[in-house]
């Protein structure tokens, strides 16, 4: 089967290319900038890269052209909040426009397979009650998760209104060895950064309170491989852990594992306008579908820890694509 990931280069996308090429499907997946081609986070050579900017409706269209495929997952979006906040008219073109614009390739040579979003848990916002079901309501805090909840509206109603099979997976929290820009692996690399320094150090974090459903990303690419065989439009599927841990249960971890004595203080400028406290996932649907986490979130800590300690590899204990089925 011909897949197309639309930002491949990115965290996620490149576990899932190395998860479908190791399933024995060719990948296409498409990137930005030429400097998200230097990850840290080695890509089976057989992915055919391609340059796509989702603000471009012309290169949208050439690709889809050009391409073909079978299946598209779509990955491809502006995903830091921080990011949104300072731009959020970009977020917007990139996140709903450019949704847009693909379902609209897609129509005129629609994936017989069907189309998997990558959507997100920032579209909750602060949940009326925990754990957090799929019919709670859309009531994002911040722009990035409301860019996410107009993305899913606009994949239902192409769904619904052009026969477009598009099922939307609701991620909360991925973390893993390798990940830029998220809790885990800024901390992380900061222990890794004051152990080379051979003397007790500050560990600098933001706020420690909220809880957050965080899940290891060997154990997301074989959820979303569930997703994209057995979801349905209709139904929004969570992917989570079930379970939410506390900021500071990650810190006060990587301070047991650190080589150097470190003290932690709060940076002012690592504090966000908003924080949800808690943002635990309801995943009976996932579970439903056959899906269980296999790794332990005191193991993705030691092993985003050793990731940074080895100089940015990632630790060849598990593959990628553990877990993942052959899609039938």
């Amino acid at each position: 089967m011909k897949i197309l990931i639309t930002g491949a280069s990115g965290f996620i996308g490149r576990y899932l290319a190395n998860s479908a090429l190791a399933l024995g499907h060719e990948v296409v997946g498409t990137y930005l900038t030429e400097p998200e081609l230097a990850s840290r986070i080695p890509t089976d050579p057989r992915v055919r890269w391609r340059r796509l900017d989702l603000r471009e409706g012309a290169g949208v269209r050439k690709l889809v052209e050009a391409t073909r495929p079978e299946a598209v997952f779509h990955l491809g979006a502006q995903a830091y909040a921080k990011t949104a906040w300072a731009d959020p008219l970009d977020t917007f073109d990139t996140n709903v426009l450019g949704t847009i614009r693909l379902y609209e390739a897609l129509r005129r040579r629609p994936p017989a397979r069907g189309v998997l979003l990558a959507a997100s848990a920032a579209a909750y916002g602060i949940p009326p009650r925990l754990p957090i079901v799929e019919e709670a309501p859309l009531w994002a805090t911040n722009p990035y998760g409301v860019s996410k909840a107009c993305q899913e509206e606009v994949s239902y109603q192409y769904a619904v209104n052009f026969g477009l099979r598009i099922v939307r997976a609701r991620l909360f929290g991925t973390t893993g060895p390798g990940k830029a820009g998220d809790a885990l692996n800024d901390f992380a690399q900061q222990v890794a950064r004051l152990e080379r320094l051979g003397r007790p150090a500050r560990l600098e974090v933001g706020n420690l309170e909220p809880r957050r459903d965080v899940s290891d990303i060997r154990d997301v690419v074989p959820a979303l491989w569930r997703v994209f065989e057995a979801g349905t439009p209709a139904q929004p599927i969570n992917i989570g852990a079930g379970r939410s841990y506390p900021m500071r249960s990650i810190v006060d971890r990587l301070v047991q594992l650190a080589r150097v004595p470190l003290k932690v203080v709060v940076d002012p400028a690592r504090l966000r306008p908003t924080d949800e406290q808690d943002n635990v996932a309801d995943v009976s649907r996932l579970r439903a579908l056959g899906h269980a986490p296999k790794v332990p979130f005191e193991t993705t800590i030691a092993d985003a820890l050793e990731f940074w300690r080895d100089g940015g590899r990632p630790p060849a204990r598990r593959a990628a694509s553990a877990g993942a089925r052959r899609p039938r």
